[in-house]
């Protein structure tokens, strides 16, 4: 078997019997809150509207219209959102030279579908939303390609030469940015350390803290 080939992080991990079992119960109990939340807001948009049937003034009129067709929007998105999120087709593969990815693209169901090597990468950050952001200097080995809803596969070229992924598992990113800093060009913080030379301890409180740890 070749190690180098082996990834370091998989996403979604492989689970025991018990442990998908306890995962589907999960899952279920999360889909039924989603659902019955756009539910509520789909409820919530139709009592709104009928109310505005009756008002006579034209301004109070459109803007019960409008608010009901916002939490009519607002519920459907968010249950959209969550369903993509919860797609099992999406994956995360950390290997040493690359990253293979597949994550939702938009709200229509479509997917992009990431193989990105390191040696391309000029740059990496973070973007407001946590995302990861990869500016690539060039990309001939690395491939993004669209998946739609329907199965079919079209090449897709980042903006820019910025790619963004957004990872729904935490630590896919933390993976990268502890163990892969230098690989992505990640700009990875330099700690001090502290060793015992750095402190010094006066007489009380080498008494009060015989074992230098302050407290800690």
């Amino acid at each position: 078997m070749n190690l180098e080939n082996e990834p370091i992080y998989v996403f979604p991990p492989k689970l025991s019997r018990t442990e998908k079992q306890a995962k589907a119960l999960n899952d279920l109990a999360e889909h039924r809150k989603m659902s019955k939340q756009m539910y509520r807001n789909l409820i919530l948009a139709g009592v709104i509207f009928a109310l505005s049937l009756f008002v006579k003034f034209i301004i109070i009129k459109v803007l019960l219209m409008l608010l009901a067709t916002g939490n009519a929007a607002v519920g459907i998105i968010l249950y959209r959102y969550y369903t993509l999120s919860r797609d099992t087709r999406l994956y995360t593969r950390i290997y040493t030279d690359r990253l293979e990815h597949l994550q939702k693209l938009g709200l229509m169901g479509d997917m992009l579908k990431v193989t990105l090597y390191y040696d391309e990468v000029e740059r990496s950050s973070q973007d407001g939303r946590g995302n990861m952001c990869f500016k690539l200097k060039k990309c001939e080995k690395s491939q993004f390609t669209k998946v739609s809803r329907k199965g079919g596969e079209s090449d897709h070229q980042p903006k820019d030469s910025l790619a963004v992924l957004k990872f729904i598992d935490t630590k896919s990113k933390l993976t990268l940015i502890e163990k892969l800093h230098e690989e992505i060009k990640y700009p990875k913080k330099n700690y001090k350390v502290i060793t015992d030379d750095d402190d010094f301890y006066s007489k009380e409180d080498m008494e009060w803290d015989p074992l230098h740890k302050h407290g800690l």
